[in-house]
């Protein structure tokens, strides 16, 4: 069994170190519009790119890299101490965006519209009450998104300036709201085949209830 969700037990039997993030997960109707988007962009016409499955899409707050196992319950304690005095808030998605660039992309995404405020402040108040237990700070600029697809290393420029072109012309309905009242801490395995997540800890927000 690899854990539990809601305590993040079990997970230290498998592994000394974790690979972990905190991320936001997103509506199910959300995660389909962002499938839609990049099957009707690229679908399998365009080599070399390989789309996120809708189960993995999230918008991710901070990303912790290999996490020794014993730090990992005082990691998810001083989130969740810390998401206590977090009101839950509403993002809205925006554009298509790639990075590093349009001209080289090697990840396709989706920004942010509306929300960008509350997310960065949620970032700031996790990252001081991580810094009080010894967790260094990202010195990362944050740039939230959602990422849809990734563009192999194998794939050429033509490939790449093709799926860019592409995915920049296809219409896309960004109107569906993504009411965060949760965060949630994540474990990442890499496999050949991708990453794998799964749940450590479902972290409530101030004023909900439930899911800790």
């Amino acid at each position: 069994m690899p854990g539990d969700a809601k305590s993040g037990v079990g997970w230290h039997l498998m592994s000394s170190e974790v690979r972990a993030f905190l991320a936001v997960r997103l509506p199910r109707e959300v995660t389909t519009s962002l499938a839609r988007l990049i099957d009707q962009a690229v679908g399998r016409r365009i080599d070399g790119i390989r789309p996120v499955k809708p189960e993995n899409m999230h918008l991710t707050i901070r990303f912790f890299g290999n996490v020794d196992a014993p730090r990992v319950e005082p990691l998810i304690a001083a989130i969740r101490q810390s998401a206590r005095s977090i009101r839950p808030f509403t993002l809205s998605l925006g554009g298509v965006g790639a990075y590093p660039n349009v001209r080289n992309a090697r990840v396709f995404c989706v920004e942010l519209h509306d929300g960008l405020a509350p997310l960065q402040d949620t970032r700031r108040r996790i990252d001081d009450a991580l810094a009080r237990v010894a967790f260094e700070r990202d010195p990362r600029e944050f740039r939230p998104h959602v990422t849809i697809a990734r563009i192999r290393d194998r794939a050429s420029r033509a490939d790449r300036r093709k799926a860019t072109d592409s995915l920049f012309s296809v219409k896309f309905d960004s109107s569906s709201p993504i009411p965060v009242q949760r965060i949630c801490l994540m474990r990442s395995v890499l496999l050949p085949s991708g990453a794998e997540y799964s749940t450590l800890a479902e972290i409530p927000l101030g004023g909900t209830h439930g899911g800790a």
